[in-house]
C-alpha cells in the first residue's frame, strides 16, 4: 500500500496527452483508429488520457483496482482495462477471468523524483494486449517532465530515479519483457489482480459489472475466515506472491501460497527444494528464525533468497512488520 500522502501530480499538456495540436484534423489516437496494429512511438498518441491527469483514462477505458495490490517500490499505480465494442470478460471461473481477444490493460506507476520530489510524476506505463498470438507485454517510459512517454522495447531493463519515503534516490526498475514473463507466465492467468476476489475486495467487482458474463452473485469470493493478522498475511500473499507461487507446475512456483493452501504449507514446513536457505519457512513465534519472513524483509542474510526478487528496490516496510507480528503471535495461539 502507499503510504505518501502528498498530491500526485500528472503531465500537463492535452498536446502530451492526446496528441491534440488544436486542428480540427489531427489524427485520430491509436486506441480509436488501430487498437491491434504496431504500437505507437509515443504513449501521447495512444489516446489513453485525457486533461492533465492520468487518475482519469479516456472512454470506453474502466479504472480498477485489486483489493490486494501488488507492492511496487511504494508507488501509486492506477489501472484501467479497455475491452472491444460489445465484449464481455467470461468470469465462468470466478479465479481466471478469460478476456476477448483486443482486450488492453494499461498500469501507469506514479512517484516522487528528483525532479519531482514533492508531487509524485508518471514514470512508467505498462500495457498488455491480447492479440491473435496471446499476450504481448510494452511499456512507455515518461519523460522527466511528465510530458509524456516513449515505447521501449523491454530487451533489458531499464532503471529511473525516484524519491523515497525517507528522502533517499533509489532506483525503480522497469522489467525486461523477459523479467515481465517470468511473473506473468507463472500465473495461471496472464492478467493479474483480475478476478472475482481481487475485485470484489475493492469495490471494482460491481463497477465493472456491465462488462462481466456471467454478471457477479451476490457473494462473491473472500479470503477464507480466520484470524485479522492471518488475513492480513494470506491478503499479502494473494497480491504480492500467488502470481508465482500458486500449484501450478510452473518454473518460480516451488510451493503453494494461495489462501486455502498457505498455512499448510509454511507453518512448520522446511524449504526444501524452494531454491533457498535451508530451514523453516514459518517458525511459530520466531521471525528471525523463518526463512520466509527473512525473505520478505530482505538484506544480507545468508542464502536467503529475496522475495520478490525481481523489480523491488524498496522493501515493504509495512508488510515486513505485519509478516513479523503474525509469527511471534503464532507462538501464543494457531489463529491469531
Amino acid at each position: 500500500m502507499n503510504r505518501r500522502t502528498h498530491r500526485f501530480q500528472a503531465a500537463s499538456l492535452c498536446a502530451a496527452l492526446l496528441g491534440c495540436s488544436g486542428s480540427e484534423t489531427a489524427p485520430r489516437p491509436w486506441l480509436q483508429e488501430d487498437p491491434l496494429g504496431a504500437l505507437p512511438a509515443k504513449l501521447s498518441q495512444v489516446g489513453i488520457y485525457a486533461g492533465s491527469s492520468v487518475e482519469s483514462p479516456l472512454a470506453p477505458a474502466l479504472s480498477y483496482e485489486p483489493g490486494y495490490p501488488l507492492w511496487s517500490d511504494g508507488g501509486q499505480k492506477f489501472r484501467s482495462i479497455v475491452l472491444p465494442e460489445g465484449a464481455h470478460v467470461d468470469t465462468s471461473d470466478p479465479q481466471n477471468y478469460v478476456f476477448p481477444r483486443g482486450t488492453l490493460l494499461f498500469k501507469t506507476f506514479a512517484f516522487a523524483t528528483p525532479a519531482s520530489p514533492d508531487a509524485s510524476v508518471p514514470v512508467e506505463t505498462r500495457l498488455l494486449r491480447l492479440g491473435a498470438d496471446g499476450w504481448e507485454l510494452a511499456a512507455y517510459a515518461w519523460d522527466e517532465r511528465a510530458n509524456d512517454a516513449e515505447l521501449l522495447d523491454l530487451k533489458r531493463a531499464q532503471t529511473r530515479e525516484i524519491v523515497a519515503e525517507d528522502g533517499s534516490v533509489v532506483l525503480h526498475s522497469i522489467p525486461s519483457r523477459l523479467e515481465c514473463r517470468q511473473c506473468h507466465e507463472s500465473s495461471t492467468s496472464e492478467v493479474l489482480g483480475v478476478n472475482e476476489l481481487q475485485l470484489a475486495k475493492s469495490g471494482s467487482l460491481h463497477e465493472l459489472a456491465h462488462v462481466l458474463e456471467p454478471a457477479p452473485g451476490t457473494t462473491p469470493l473472500t479470503l477464507p475466515a480466520h484470524g485479522p493478522l492471518t488475513s492480513a498475511v494470506l491478503g499479502y500473499f494473494v497480491g504480492n506472491c500467488t502470481h508465482c507461487h500458486n500449484g501450478s507446475n510452473g518454473a518460480a512456483s516451488s510451493f503453494d501460497l494461495r489462501p486455502e493452501a498457505a498455512l499448510a504449507n509454511i507453518i512448520g514446513r522446511p524449504t526444501a527444494s524452494s531454491a533457498t536457505a535451508d530451514g523453516i519457512r514459518v517458525e511459530p513465534g520466531q521471525p528471525e528464525a523463518s526463512v520466509l519472513y527473512l525473505g520478505v524483509k530482505g538484506g544480507k542474510q545468508l542464502e536467503v533468497k529475496e522475495m520478490p526478487p525481481l523489480g523491488v528496490a524498496l522493501r515493504d516496510e509495512s508488510a515486513v512488520q505485519t509478516l513479523g507480528d503474525w509469527i511471534t503471535a503464532l507462538g501464543n495461539e494457531q489463529d491469531p
